[in-house]
């Protein structure tokens, strides 16, 4: 299984172009990096409101970019809350490109050049291998249309950035959306999950939307 990070970053790219398809991509990659944290009980979170971050476990996970977030959480002088380690996971230099070459790796993606108006090169991951894609796309189609209950926290999750990200309307388009949000609002809000999961999804949805309104607004001030 792919990590959550990864997961985000198939969805969120266009197929055949390779380039991003969403906004705050950045944000929404962090929020997973810190959910899969919190999943390998790498973290944990505070129970009051604040919901500040401990450290656990600070053992590498073999993943490079899960294990430059715990180098952070290691090195950082005082605790946290979410958001703000939210926020700094998201300033990881070039976290797309890091997140879309580790698929390049295992054969997914490939990296290539591209022309950004017809002058600036960039670089973009199209896809080579599309069953991943297909099988991350059913499940969040057997997630959202049916009325499963035992959904995996990694499908939890996984449904919950893609909704706060836009990501469900770009892949199911919003006709066929609109109709279920009774339903994604029972999986985000953790009425067909347990209250833990519950607690660490409304914090990364908090923590998604917080930063991805902040740091607009401190890179034109």
């Amino acid at each position: 299984m792919l990590h959550l990070y990864q997961e985000i970053t198939l969805l969120a790219l266009r197929d055949d172009k390779g380039t991003v398809a969403i906004d705050h991509l950045a944000q929404v990659l962090a929020g997973a990096l810190a959910a899969e944290l919190v999943l390998k009980n790498k973290i944990s979170l505070s129970n009051d409101k604040k919901k500040f971050v401990d450290l656990q476990d600070a053992s590498p996970t073999g993943d490079l970019l899960l294990d430059e977030c715990l180098d952070k959480l290691s090195n950082a002088k005082r605790r946290a809350k979410l958001e703000t380690w939210v926020s700094r996971f998201a300033s990881i230099k070039r976290i797309h490109h890091k997140a879309a070459q580790s698929l390049c790796q295992l054969g997914i993606l490939r990296q290539d050049t591209g022309k950004l108006l017809l002058i600036f090169n960039r670089t973009i991951y199209p896809e080579v291998d599309p069953k991943p894609e297909s099988q991350i796309v059913e499940r969040l189609e057997q997630a959202i249309f049916s009325s499963k209950t035992d959904l995996s926290p990694q499908d939890t999750l996984l449904v919950s950035l893609a909704n706060a990200s836009g990501l469900l309307s770009r892949i199911f388009g919003r006709k066929r959306i609109k109709p279920e949000r009774k339903r994604i609002k029972q999986i985000v809000e953790g009425e067909a999950v347990g209250k833990a999961t519950q607690q660490v999804i409304e914090a990364i949805q908090i923590a998604i939307i917080v930063t991805a309104v902040i740091v607009p607004v401190i890179a034109s001030s």
